[in-house]
């Protein structure tokens, strides 16, 4: 497996991080580019490990900043520009003559997810959804829900939720997994919270090995 680091133009003398993650022997034909969260980067944890995770398990993969989190800023941009970002990004990868044909798939974590999950409600196609720690509603205010794009999305999605997430009751969920019009999966992790690391900031390697395996299962299953 291969780490191929780069960078990306979004705007005038700015560039953002990216990497990808190439197998040594790619066994499917799939591509999944993972965004980040609003309070880290590409090299949170989870993000970076699942990445190289999945590669070595033959999937090509990519993660990127975002230019806030590029800059060392703690404030996310507005949603416009993050979309505009996540689309540059997969501009790019679309067009890599190595990796022409394969299936493409979108996810991130937290809002990651959801800004994945706005822009192929939208118009961006995508063959699956991968959400890690959906952010269905802020903490405490369950009655404010994100989940409108869900309902439009036209392609399978699969949620892996921690059970004790302060950003998704397991009963809203369930209430919108219902409703919504394609293939949902939901994979609940007993015991762990929004950012899957049972309090101590760091993910655990087995648990990064259940996500993966979750994740590879699904996609086979598609």
């Amino acid at each position: 497996m291969e780490i191929r680091t780069f960078s990306l133009p979004v705007g005038p003398d700015r560039r953002i991080r990216a990497a990808l993650g190439v197998p040594r022997t790619a066994t499917m034909d799939a591509i999944l580019v993972l965004a980040h969260g609003a309070n880290n980067n590409m090299d949170q944890p989870l993000i970076a490990g699942l990445h190289e995770r999945l590669a070595r398990a033959g999937l090509v993969t990519v993660r990127f900043n975002f230019p806030y989190a590029e800059d060392g800023r703690k404030r996310a941009d507005a949603d416009e520009s993050l979309e505009g970002v996540f689309r540059l990004v997969l501009e790019y990868v679309g067009e890599l003559e190595e990796f022409k044909g394969l299936e493409l798939y979108l996810g991130g974590k937290s809002m990651g997810a959801r800004l994945a999950a706005q822009i192929v409600a939208k118009d961006v196609g995508a063959s699956g959804l991968v959400f890690l720690g959906y952010p269905l509603h802020p903490p405490g205010k369950p009655e404010n829900l994100r989940d409108q794009a869900l309902y439009h999305l036209p392609c399978p999605a699969l949620f892996i939720e921690g059970s004790r997430d302060p950003f998704c009751q397991m009963d809203l969920l369930g209430k919108v997994l219902s409703q919504m019009p394609v293939r949902s999966d939901l994979h609940v992790i007993p015991g762990v919270g929004h950012s899957f690391d049972r309090g101590t900031h760091t993910i655990a390697p087995e648990l990064l090995a259940q996500i993966s395996r979750v994740i590879l299962g699904w996609l086979n299953s598609l």
